[in-house]
Order: structure tokens, then sequence, then C-alpha cells
């Protein structure tokens, strides 16, 4: 019996040995097994990341299509017809013109030229230099010249003479020497005042009465100039 027992004991101290050994490989195992479940994550969603961003990269940058060339047409000439050549046509032998009997026909008579008839007008007379001078007016003053005709137009300047009454209530005195053209149709003109008084008043009443008097002057042959002076005395 004690033989049996010895023989027993190994075989238990190998089984403890066994079961302490499993134990141990077990937790081994365990902890490398929950050890790699925490770091495994980790990795997977840093991979799933780059997957994430490298797919948007692609997505966002299309590849860029070649367009190819357009085909090349061939162009296609079409044969030019022959140009049909036209047949020249017979040139036509002109007719000969006969010639008319020129002996029967009668020459046509010339007309007989026109002359032309010239009237002779004769040039106008241009007026000598001598009758020019003689057909200038005279000029004729009172006092210098003893005429007639000069003593004739003083006493139609006295008979027509205008004194002012304002002129003589001023006590306006003097003498105006007058000069004006009197033309051989009887008419007046360039009536003016060559040596004025000291009153401009009389003047002007010298200037009136030659114009009121020129209906009394004598005609004379030819224009002539007169001068004369008119007198306004107080009485």
């Amino acid at each position: 019996m004690k033989t049996l027992a010895l023989q027993h004991k190994p075989n238990n101290s190998t089984l403890q040995s066994f079961l302490v050994a499993s134990g141990i490989y077990a937790v081994i195992f365990l902890s490398l097994f929950y050890g790699s479940s925490y770091l495994v994550p980790k990795d997977i969603g840093l991979q799933t990341q780059t997957m994430a961003i490298s797919l948007m990269h692609f997505a966002q940058n299309p590849a860029v299509q070649k367009s190819a060339p357009p085909p090349i047409q061939e162009e296609i000439k079409t044969p030019q017809k022959p140009k049909v050549m036209e047949k020249p046509k017979p040139i036509q032998k002109a007719k000969p013109i006969k010639e008319k009997n020129v002996q029967n026909t009668k020459p046509l008579p010339q007309p007989k030229p026109i002359l032309d008839q010239a009237t002779h007008t004769q040039p106008p007379a241009t007026p000598s230099v001598s009758n020019a001078q003689t057909q200038a007016p005279s000029t004729l003053t009172f006092g210098k010249v003893n005429d007639p005709f000069l003593l004739s137009i003083k006493q139609a300047i006295d008979k027509n003479l205008q004194y002012p009454r304002k002129a003589r209530m001023l006590r306006m005195a003097g003498i105006v020497m007058v000069e004006f053209k009197l033309f051989k149709n009887g008419e007046l003109g360039n009536v003016k005042v060559i040596q004025p008084s000291k009153h401009s008043l009389l003047d002007r009443s010298a200037i009136k009465t030659i114009l009121s008097a020129g209906r009394d002057f004598p005609t004379p042959k030819n224009d002539v100039i007169i001068q004369i002076p008119i007198q306004y005395v107080l009485t």
C-alpha cells in the first residue's frame, strides 16, 4: 500500500505544475490579447482618416482629359469638266456696195454769207480841258468886284434880312460872311458861314436869310459861287 501511495505523489505534482504553467500562459495570452485590442483602434482611425483625405483629394482634382484633335478632313477635289471649245463661225463675205450714179444728182446751192450790218455809232464827244475849265463855277465876292449881278443879290438879301427879336433885345450886332452856290437854273446849294460873328444866333439867322432871299436872286448864265457879307446893325 505504501508503494502505491508513493507512486501517486509524482502525478499530483506534475498536475499542479501543469496547471500553474497553463495559468501563467493564459495570463500572458490574455494580457497580449487585451493589449493589442487597445492599440489597434488608434492605427485603424489614422488609416481611415488618411484614406478619406486621399479620396477627397482625388475627388476635387478630377483627371484632366486630353481633348482629342479634330479629325482631318480630306478635301475631295471634284474633277473639272473639260472646256468645250466652240467652233469658229465662218466669216461672211462683205457684199460689195454698188455705186450709185452720181451724174444725176445736182449739187445743193450753198447759202450766201450774211454780212453783218455794222452800225456806225459815233463815240460821245469828251469835253476838252478848255471847256472843263470854262464850265467850272467862278467865285464872285461882294466888295471886290463892282458887278451889277452882285448888287442885285445884295438888294434881295437886305429885303429878306431876318434880325431875331431876341438878338435886338440883347443888343447883338455884327457881320456874318456867307457863301453859297447859285446854279444856272436858279437853285441854291452849299449855303455855309465862312466868317462867323461873335454870336451864333446871328450866324443861324444869316443862313435863314439866304434861303428865304433865294427866290429873288437873278439867274446866272453859268454856275457861280457867291461870297457876300450880311450886316446886323442896331438902329
